[in-house]
């Protein structure tokens, strides 16, 4: 029991860290998440550019170390230029890029196995009569099913990925065992991972919602504030999340390889 409100205070410890660091330089923080976003959101469902998700993949761990290395500077107060940080991290760009291939690998076995479900979904939702209340509850029969096995697939990439890019980079771990420690740590450390990602999807989702019904009682006096603001909040919502989430990767993983040797 003690262990466990340890654990969940280290959580709530965590969530009050990230919004520090946010609060420090907010500009900076929403550009760099409007940099995820962009380049490994919407860049790679842009018709004709798919081919860009396989290499935002292989990418992606080298830019979770470079928005980690950002963060460890403000939170000590260090100061470099974007030059020196990347100068920093690209002896390390290869390995990096071999978690990003593990995870391409590890992606498409996913999709290998899911496939069968997710033609069964499709097959239903496009049939081009109307949807009845049986269809609408089959497809729902099914949903459930699939997401439990996504979410059961997704897991162990998760732990895996979560603190493996900056072992390699900045605790020189080899890949393999920066993926085994980074499971390691997420398992050890699965109440106060829980809980932080809890609070800080209760906290975003209710500062949403709250301003969603102050925009809905003014769109109802001036609906062309609703119909401009909307989208606005909800992609300000978006910045705001991705934020907070990478300066919460790079607190949780501060705090669990605190005692790591750093190269």
């Amino acid at each position: 029991m003690a262990i466990l409100e340890s654990r969940t205070k280290t959580g709530i410890s965590w969530v009050k860290e990230s919004l520090a660091l946010f609060k420090q330089s907010p500009r900076r923080w929403l550009l760099l998440a409007l940099v995820y976003i962009s380049f490994f959101i919407m860049l790679p469902s842009v018709p004709g550019l798919q081919i860009m998700a396989f290499v935002t993949i292989l990418l992606w761990p080298v830019f979770i170390v470079f928005s980690a290395v950002l963060y460890k500077n403000a939170d000590i107060g260090q100061q470099r230029s974007i030059a020196e940080v990347w100068a920093g991290i690209k002896p390390k760009a290869p390995q990096l890029m071999l978690i990003g291939l593990l995870c391409l690998i590890y992606g498409t076995m996913m999709g290998m196995f899911l496939n069968a479900d997710w033609e069964s979904l499709m097959q239903i939702a496009q049939q081009k009569t109307r949807m009845t209340d049986a269809q609408a509850a089959l497809i729902m029969q099914k949903m459930l099913p699939f997401m439990l096995k996504f979410g059961l697939l997704m897991l162990p990439l998760l732990m895996a990925t979560w603190f493996s890019p900056m072992l390699v980079a900045l605790n020189g771990y080899f890949v393999l065992k920066a993926i085994k420690s980074s499971i390691a740590g997420c398992l050890q450390y699965v109440v106060a991972m829980t809980v932080a990602w809890l609070l800080l999807t209760v906290g975003i989702v209710s500062v949403m919602l709250g301003l969603g019904i102050l925009l809905g009682i003014v769109g109802v006096l001036v609906p062309v504030v609703a119909n401009v603001f909307t989208p606005a909040l909800l992609f300000m919502s978006l910045l705001v999340a991705t934020a907070l989430m990478l300066a919460y990767q790079y607190v949780s993983y501060r705090d669990v390889f605190r005692a790591a040797p750093q190269v």
